[in-house]
């Protein structure tokens, strides 16, 4: 077995079980919080407890990547989280939990996984050669989308029968395999970040390097907006699925899934060769412009007047087709970070993407919760298209003779490797 291959399975299998402990703990503690407390203001502070540090330590976290050994990060993070759960477990066995616990887990758990998951990310192009990129990205893909279908159901079957400090302890059991496999893993030797300067330092340089790469820059903020109109969706389709159109609550638990059956059926696709990506700019705008507009798709039932029926199936074909071009937009998206950024910066350029990502969804959350209240929902899903649209294709023109250059690069390099048969 080649140390790539090795690698790609001990990744996954961490990857798995840090997840799906991760998950499991965040499904368990929002179920306890809404059931014990009925306070939808305190279940949202529960999911701002976890998003808060991410977007403002991610960029320190990719700092910290760059200057540290990242295999000793990685083991050191799980173990944090182990220990975390472990300590908490046992002492749940002697107090009962509150909101305020819930909180604090929750934000030491977000600290702990943002330097976990900013390190993971930009470790990838380190422990595998370009070619085996794509396939690797995709199956952590699936890793992720076989963990948020199969946590919720676990969690929720298990939910009534079994105690807090049983989810806890599985967690901390959970992060201990995860660390001890974090251990096999085989970096590639790179070149580090110098020590002598400051972590403020080291931030404010992986910010100028990408500032100044066109492309990596405009793919950075590009993939900010896409999560702002994301949000938006998640805001409006269970408005119009469950108020305007009348599915039922069974009917909408099926629509939900079918964005997850999406996108495992993308990461499935594209770890095959046959999905392999030649060009990852023109795919980017390709994938782009279809998703911008499938983003009329759900506002079609209001401005027809489909019974619940017909829209159901448009809703699922809109569900699955959004899952499969997400992902078909963030594998080149990813592809082309990882391979046209200087391995010394990769920690830095991941905190940065992730601190953007993350630092626009509250403000989707807020915008497009208020503005459902006084604009038809069907308005809002066409200027989301629009917008979506018009942001794309100037991206897409900011870029365009790099686009036209990487196919450029790709028919030389066919020729060349043609020639020395």
């Amino acid at each position: 077995m080649t140390t790539t291959s090795s690698n790609l399975y001990v990744l996954l299998l961490g990857k798995f079980m840090s997840l799906f402990a991760s998950s499991l703990f965040t499904f368990v503690a929002g179920l306890t919080v809404l059931t014990t407390s009925g306070s939808g203001l305190q279940f949202a502070l529960v999911l701002l407890a976890g998003t808060v540090p991410r977007v403002l330590l991610s960029p320190f976290a990719g700092a910290f990547a760059d200057k540290l050994d990242r295999k000793r990060v990685i083991i050191t993070m799980e173990s944090l989280n182990a220990a975390l759960f472990f300590l908490a477990g046992a002492a749940s066995l002697v107090w009962t939990f509150g909101v305020p616990a819930f909180l604090i887990i929750t934000c030491l758990l977000s600290v702990v996984s943002t330097f976990l998951s900013v390190t993971l990310s930009s470790s990838i192009p380190l422990l595998f050669n370009q070619n085996e990129l794509q396939r690797a990205n995709s199956l952590i893909q699936t890793v992720i989308s076989v963990s948020s279908i199969g946590t919720p159901l676990l969690a929720g079957a298990l939910f009534k029968l079994l105690p807090i400090s049983a989810f806890l302890l599985s967690s901390s059991l959970l992060f201990v395999i995860a660390a001890l496999v974090a251990s096999r893993l085989t970096f590639q030797t790179h070149e580090r970040v110098s020590s002598d300067q400051s972590t403020w330092d080291d931030v404010r340089s992986g910010f100028r390097y990408l500032k100044q790469q066109r492309v990596l820059w405009t793919l950075t903020v590009l993939a900010a907006l896409l999560n702002f109109f994301f949000i938006a969706s998640e805001i409006l389709f269970p408005i119009v699925a469950l108020q305007e159109i009348g599915v039922s609550p069974l009917q909408f638990g099926f629509l939900e899934s079918m964005f997850a059956v999406g996108f495992l059926v993308a990461s499935l696709a594209h770890a095959l060769p046959v999905f392999a990506i030649k060009y990852r700019l023109a795919t980017v705008r390709t994938s782009l412009i279809v998703m911008s507009c499938l983003f009329i798709v759900p506002a079609m039932p209001i401005y027809f007047d489909f019974s619940v029926t017909p829209a159901i199936v448009l809703f699922t074909s809109f569900a699955l087709l959004s899952g499969f071009f997400i992902l078909r937009v963030n594998i080149p998206m990813q592809l082309y970070l990882q391979t046209n950024t200087e391995p010394s910066y990769l920690g830095r350029v991941m905190g940065v993407l992730e601190a953007l990502a993350m630092g626009i969804t509250p403000l989707g959350f807020i915008l497009f919760g208020a503005l459902s209240e006084w604009v038809s929902v069907a308005y809002l899903y066409t200027i989301c298209m629009v917008c979506l649209l018009s942001i794309t294709l100037f991206a897409m023109h900011r870029i365009r003779h790099d686009i036209v250059g990487e196919k450029a690069d790709a028919f030389a390099n066919a020729e060349s490797a043609s020639a020395h048969q």
